[in-house]
């Protein structure tokens, strides 16, 4: 087991966020959080890199109390790619993924000639390349998106935590994060766990979901038994349904008549 959170709850000084959390993340696959705006997912996010303290219970990562270990061992075995992110200083987009070598470079030391091609190696995984010299504090929030995507990538680490990453991204550019993050799942039996809106993305990309509610574990397990209308409803709601295109996919869309009900209509008229 990757991920074993244990009976979490946390918040910020008096406000509670999180109540009583028990999750278990199998390793190599992917594992959505989704939920509405507030629910807790980027707390709980951040209790699992140990940016934030929880209140009570913990997280377990291949067994090791997270909270127990130094910044660098936590940064060996857990990467983030944050909602958003910028810098005062002008580095460049290669500067910014070298970062992601910290955990592995000695103190005072430069990376070595193989972590630089490494680096270049995963700007073009993730069809960044172009980008490798611009400032990283010039770019669009989507391409930052894609320049942190790529330091995670870089940092190498068994368990990824990815907050909301297509938030800034285009239709294109979501659909090609997740099938990134799909192969690299695959070839490396790393774990990762995102913070997803769209819950078509989930269904599509993610092997398991857990549904967070005001704060509370609602549901979680295969994302196909999970994602059931009256769940989706509960969780994210009341004004969505559930459809199965021609080809046998489920999909979420806007609760009213749907789309392909509406056109045999108008067909039938003809």
């Amino acid at each position: 087991m990757s991920l074993a959170i244990e009976t979490l709850s946390a918040g910020y000084g008096a406000t509670p966020v999180l109540h009583d959390i028990t999750l278990k993340v199998e390793e190599g696959g992917i594992c959505a959080l989704m939920g509405r705006n507030g629910s807790g997912k980027t707390t709980l996010l951040r209790c699992i890199n140990a940016i934030l303290k929880p209140k009570h219970g913990g997280v377990k990562a291949f067994g090791q109390e997270v909270s127990r270990l130094k910044r660098v061992e936590i940064a060996r075995l857990i990467s983030l790619v944050p909602q958003s992110s910028s810098t005062a200083f002008p580095f460049t987009c290669r500067e910014m993924i070298l970062m992601g070598a910290a955990a592995r470079v000695r103190a005072w030391s430069a990376p070595s000639r193989k972590e630089v091609a490494t680096a270049l190696e995963v700007l073009h995984e993730v069809g960044i390349e172009g980008l490798a010299n611009r400032p990283f504090n010039q770019l669009s929030g989507g391409e930052r998106q894609l320049v942190m995507l790529a330091r995670a990538l870089f940092q190498n680490t068994p368990i990824m935590l990815l907050d909301e990453p297509n938030a800034h991204l285009d239709f294109s550019n979501q659909h090609r994060m997740m099938e990134i993050m799909r192969a690299v799942v695959k070839r490396r039996g790393a774990t990762a766990l995102i913070s997803l809106h769209d819950p078509n993305l989930t269904l599509h990309y993610c092997d398991h979901v857990a549904m967070l509610k005001k704060g509370r574990l609602v549901a979680h397990g295969p994302t196909g038994a999970v994602m059931e209308e009256k769940t989706l409803r509960e969780v994210l709601g009341e004004n969505i349904r559930t459809e199965t295109t021609l080809g046998g996919h489920t999909v979420v869309t806007p609760r009213g008549p749907s789309v392909a009900v509406h056109k045999l209509k108008i067909l039938s008229r003809r």
